[in-house]
């Protein structure tokens, strides 16, 4: 391949450039945009695709401060004000073209409409091609784009269990528990599949049926006969001459008989037997494995007991095929049922968006697309072109392979590491066969000349170290500079260095490796012994980013430490604060998996439930309130403490309902000592964490539209890893920069680092798989094919593994090409080292013993150019990092002592009340003698909060017309979620429903039951918001004042003087409990659970007049009517308030009965028109 020379090129032929670690690939994008703009492309018509976000910024970034400094250049030599100088070879070239006035005249054309210039990812061009073209790609015009689709997958995979899976017959459900196959683990399996169209799936059986009436028939035998002639059995085994005894020995052939007889006793007819090697022992009853330990030349036993096992091996083989075919069926609903949901909502996710796209591409009048596009962009350049997948390739070569076409794919197979998210390293390299010109960038300017030399020495090992045939390695040059180098007294340090832990006085496994338990535990430990050495050492890094730079000391920010996983980079931040060496965990994973994520997780359910005890104290036990074991010990046996913090938290669950999550936890935090003082348990990773979870939880609230029932839930499904994929939710601090780096190597690729620690190279990478086998096939020009289990399955298992190492090395070549001073790994003889990309490399022989490894490493040292080096290791290193004290300032801020009127706000009835005072209302036991005596029904059920939202849930969702003996069951589901579920309240809760559904709620022929009301003429929970310009308490009282002498408000508007003060401008808005239709009349119906006491006699007339003035009931109520009389007053073409309003029932549930009726819990009013005319509003 031909090295490159950007400014030799024919810029209208399809080219491909192989961009190696460090060679500048930004720098050549950059160049060739400037060269395309100055040949006259306008920049809205050159196209540069990227794979992410962050990638087309600073690449927009950069392409920009090129073509800046460029036209500055052009114009100064022109001008004569500068002369030629190295670094100028873009300014130079395009001053020496025939017309440079016209070059600087498009080049700041160019500046100037750089705000339209197409630098995007793939996403972003697909979707606006398919906006910008909706008729010629035949594609919706509104469409909303979801980044996360992990909901809609599940709701997927759960529905298609609903439908097709739950009600097969009990054997198979049993095996399929047998298998692990849930809603959540198809998804999991599957969800790459479905993203990715045009996969060969094999093999296709033929749908078929299980006769499981045979299947019980056969264990039926089964059974009897081993009850009955388990020793004839036996003795047949032992004493047949043929049959190898070392396998069917007098011990274990009477134990397999027993367990297999008292499985069979236990599970009856359902008994299910793994009839494989490896499970249970009833497969070695089976022919199949009877002939297998026959001796040759000798017959197997007979008896017709093999012949039943034999009979269940075939059962258990069409159970694997069934699966097989429930799979495919799977993938066939999940497609279906995703496209019904993203129709039904008129949404796509980011796959859909390419897929779409393909699919307008490859149907008829496609022309006419291809058309369009190309007349909006003329010139295309592919960033990371080896991420790229077939689809995404095809695509591409639709719209631009033509003739003619600038088309540049710039791109390093050797650092395709992306297979797990769809990236083919095939597509790049039959996408290399059909380019016209090819080439490479052969310098690395990342690193310094000793350490390109070194990598180079590793990967020549092998002539072909990527394994496959296209990805060749070619040794980088190098600039020739001494910049990047670390010093120790003025001489260059080896920056390839192996540190060797050998197995001296190591625990080793039975092969004589160290042991992975004893590798998990020393190897954190290693790297960070070995950083804080580095730390306090003498040696200093060369930078080369500053020509005139001098040589400085080496800090934690100059540091990066490469693992694979999550659990390795906190096991390595462990170690690291061990040290005092401060460190931060890259981008290694969402912040839903800190614990501050559980721990706002408990304070969002305290706050919900603050009557849940248990909810309450793993609130208070959490980072933010910081409670001692000794401090819950005090609170629980401190009752009136207990109930101060359970108002606390009622309080903040107050602010959630009426303002909203926002003003409710900044209310939580800002009065939390954990978040006020600096001594306290949070430190400041902590404190922002907590910060970056509530913004990302206050945007699903604003965007969904989440109650807090339903935020649980979400957020629940958030810090469940199986339900989650990647999104905006990674963990962020400024100050990070300061600190060693811990990045897993897929993140860490377009990373650079002065210096690399790689503390895992030695782990093996053979992965284990036995089932749905994800591979490219080489007999089919190396099409994707997911094997699911057919004949050919073992040819599969070797594509895939023959992938997997090949994405190893290339990961391994990845990680190598990080540093630019100093790449310094962990090395040694570990349990799987032998299997690692790394070892597989370096010791073709085997990795027995040190010195054959060591011998290895020696080889490497005479074409290395003294850049490698073979460093021991002595565990005991003591003491702790120093970091330079910063200065530190008291801060305070400034108060604010005057008040501020809000002139414009959303306010509510709790919003009107909050400062209210109560007091308790008196006894007036009017009622009969025989009332008295009698205990309401929910005399001892609990009370609070957790009651009343329990009763309404059941109220709010339950039929009235339903079925009676069907409400127990109803009420079980409600009280579970409640708390309440003791069979003793659930009888009393079930008790009273029924007699609040059988009470009449007025007198007369007009008067009617909860249970006369039909479904069609319910509107439950209904959200009401009207507009007050402005909204005056005064204006309130006067309403009140005309509700008439015999009005139960006539003296309620006294009351209202204590919010005489209270105006404002905005909104009101409220829930309404149940809005019913009776006999053409609308009524609006309120539950309360208020304990007014425990006999009827308290739940009369006047003691709930009494209680609905105390509580302000009045004024809701008022505020219900007057929003259900515009409601109506807008939909109802002949509504008129006198003859279609009926009146309010505020129904206090504990004090209705049937035999009671309006008389006990009832309270009803209907306010007069003019009242409600001159309400506010």
């Amino acid at each position: 391949m031909k090295a490159l020379n950007p400014f030799d090129i024919d810029l209208k032929k399809i080219t491909l450039i192989e961009a190696s670690a460090g060679t500048g690939k930004t720098h050549t994008i950059t160049t060739l945009y400037c060269r395309l703009a100055a040949d006259g492309y306008p920049v809205e018509s050159i196209l540069v695709v990227t794979f992410t976000e962050a990638a087309a910024a600073e690449l927009k970034l950069r392409i920009r401060q090129r073509l800046f400094s460029a036209l500055k250049n052009l114009s100064d030599l022109s001008s004569g004000s500068r002369m030629e100088a190295p670094g100028d070879e873009l300014s130079v070239f395009l001053s020496r073209l025939p017309d440079p006035t016209l070059i600087q005249r498009r080049l700041k054309l160019a500046l100037t409409c750089f705000d339209q210039a197409a630098v995007m990812t793939i996403h972003s061009f697909c979707l606006r091609v398919l906006k910008e073209n909706a008729f010629e790609s035949r594609s919706l015009f509104d469409i909303e784009l979801m980044p996360d689709r992990s909901s809609f997958l599940r709701q997927a995979g759960f529905d298609f269990f609903m439908m097709c899976v739950n009600h097969k017959d009990p054997v198979f459900l049993k095996y399929l528990e047998f298998k692990k196959v849930t809603p959540e683990r198809f998804v999991d399996m599957f969800k790459t599949v479905v993203s990715r169209p045009g996969i060969l799936i094999k093999p296709v059986p033929e749908p078929f049926e299980i006769n499981f009436d045979l299947y019980r028939e056969i264990i039926g035998k089964l059974r009897e006969m081993i009850i009955n002639r388990e020793k004839e059995i036996c003795d047949l085994i032992l004493n047949h001459p043929g049959i190898d005894k070392r396998s069917y020995t007098k011990r274990y052939v009477p134990v397999w008989l027993s367990e297999n007889r008292m499985k069979l006793e236990q599970e009856g007819g359902n008994a299910l037997f793994e009839m494989t090697e490896n499970g249970d022992s009833l497969y070695k009853f089976t022919r199949t494995r009877m002939a297998q330990k026959t001796k040759p030349g000798e017959r197997q036993p007979e008896h017709e007991f093999f012949d039943l096992c034999q009979d269940l091996l075939r059962f258990h083989q069409e159970f694997e095929k069934s699966l097989i075919c429930l799979k495919i069926d799977f993938l066939s609903f999940f497609n279906t049922e995703l496209d019904k949901m993203k129709k039904a909502r008129a949404l796509c996710f980011f796959d859909d968006l390419i897929n779409d796209l393909a699919k307008a591409l490859d149907c008829d009048g496609a022309q006419i697309l291809q058309k369009a596009v190309r007349q909006t962009w003329s010139a295309c350049l592919i960033d990371e072109f080896q991420d790229t997948d077939p689809v995404q390739y095809d695509i591409f070569s639709k719209l631009f392979l033509t003739p003619g076409t600038p088309f540049f794919m710039i791109g390093d197979p050797k650092q395709a590491i992306y297979g797990f998210r769809g990236g083919d390293i095939f597509a790049y390299l039959k996408a290399s066969k059909q380019s016209e010109e090819k080439f490479t960038l052969e310098k690395n300017f990342r690193s310094s000349p000793m350490l390109v030399n070194a990598v180079n020495t590793v990967f020549s090992k092998e002539e072909n170290p990527f394994l496959y045939q296209g990805i060749a390695f070619s040794k980088a040059g190098t600039p020739g500079t001494a910049k990047n180098l670390l010093i120790l007294e003025n001489k260059a340090v080896p920056p390839f260095q192996f540190c060797f832990i050998k197995r001296e006085d190591m625990t080793l496994d039975k092969d004589g490796f160290i042991s992975k338990e004893t590798a998990e535990k020393l190897v954190p430990k290693a790297v960070a012994e070995d950083i804080l050495s580095l730390l306090q050492s003498k040696k200093r890094l060369l930078d080369r980013k500053d020509e005139n730079s001098e040589p400085r000391k080496i800090s934690p920010g100059d540091i990066a430490v490469l693992v694979r996983t999550n659990a390795q980079a906190e096991e390595v931040q462990t170690a690291l604060s061990s040290k005092g060496i401060p460190s931060y965990l890259s981008k290694t994973g969402s912040v839903f998996d800190s614990k501050e994520a559980l721990a706002l997780y408990d304070i969002l359910w305290a706050v919900y439930q603050p009557e849940n005890k248990g909810s309450l104290l793993a609130a208070l036990c959490g980072p933010v309130f910081n409670f001692s074991s000794k401090e819950i010990a005090h609170l629980n046996q401190t009752e009136d403490l207990f109930y101060k913090w359970q108002d606390r938290f009622r309080q903040y669950r107050t602010i959630w309902e009426t303002q909203g999550f926002v003003p409710m936890i900044m209310t939580l935090f800002h009065s939390t000592e954990a978040f006020l003082k600096t001594e306290s348990g949070l430190d400041e990773r902590g404190l922002t964490n907590f910060y970056h979870l509530s913004e990302l939880v206050s945007k699903i609230c604003l965007e969904q539209r989440f109650s807090p029932h339903y935020l649980l839930k979400w957020y629940g499904c958030r810090i469940s890893k199986d339900t989650r994929e990647e999104s905006a939710d990674e963990l962020r601090l400024e100050s990070d920069k300061k600190a060693v780096a811990i990045v897993t190597l897929h993140k860490s690729k377009g990373l650079e680092y002065p210096v690399v620690y790689l503390p895992f190279l030695w782990e093996g990478t053979k992965r284990l798989v036995k089932e749905n086998i994800l591979f490219h096939d080489p007999g089919k020009n190396y099409d994707p094919v997911l094997d699911l289990g057919s004949e050919d399955m073992e040819t599969a298992r070797s594509c895939f593994e023959m992938e997997e190492r090949a994405e190893h090395r290339r990961l391994l070549y990845v990680a190598l090409t990080r540093a630019s001073a100093l790449c310094r790994i962990i090395w040694g003889g570990f349990r799987s080292v032998e299997d690692s990309a790394l070892g597989s490399l370096l010791h073709p022989a085997g990795c027995k013993d040190d010195p054959v490894m060591i011998k290895d490493l020696e080889t490497l040292l005479p074409d290395s150019g003294q850049g490698i080096f073979i460093d021991g290791f002595a565990f005991g290193s003591k003491g702790r990092f120093k970091a330079r004290a910063l200065e530190t300032y008291k801060l305070s801020a400034r108060q604010m002592h005057q008040k501020i009127a809000p002139a414009w706000k959303m306010s509510s009835f709790s919003a009107l009340t909050q400062s209210s005072s109560h007091s308790a209302p008196e006894d007036r036991p009017d009622m009969a003698d025989e009332e008295r005596s009698r205990p309401v029904t929910l005399a001892l059920f609990p009370k609070g909060a957790r009651t009343g939202d329990f009763f309404h849930s059941v109220f709010e969702n339950l039929d009235f017309e339903g079925d009676p003996d069907k409400i127990p069951e109803f009420v079980q589901g409600e009280a579970g979620r409640s708390g309440l579920s003791s069979p003793g309240l659930l009888e009393t809760a079930c008790k009273s429903i029924k007699e609040v559904l059988e009470t009449r709620l007025m007198k007369g022929p007009a008067g009617f039951c909860l249970k006369d009301i039909r479904k069609q003429d319910r509107i439950n929970e209904m959200e009401f918001v009207f507009p007050v310009m402005p909204f005056e308490m005064q204006s309130v009282i006067k309403a009140f004042e005309q509700s008439g002498p015999d009005s139960p408000v006539k003296d309620y508007a006294k009351k209202l003087s204590q919010f005489s003060t209270v105006e404002f401008q905005g909104f009101m808005k409220g829930f309404i409990d149940l809005i019913v239709r009776y006999q053409g009349k609308w009524y609006i119906v309120d539950y309360k659970t208020n304990f007014l006491g425990d006999t009827y006699e308290f739940y009369s007339r006047q003691s709930l007049t009494d209680a609905m003035a105390e509580n302000h009931y009045f004024l809701q109520y008022y505020l219900y009517v007057a929003a259900l009389h515009k409601y109506l007053e807008s939909r109802m073409n002949a509504y008129d308030y006198d003859t279609c309003f009926g009146g309010v029932f505020y129904l206090f549930i504990r004090g209705m009965h049937p035999d009671s009726g309006p008389d006990a819990g009832v309270f009803f009013d209907r306010p007069p028109k003019t009242a409600i005319i001159s309400f506010p509003g």
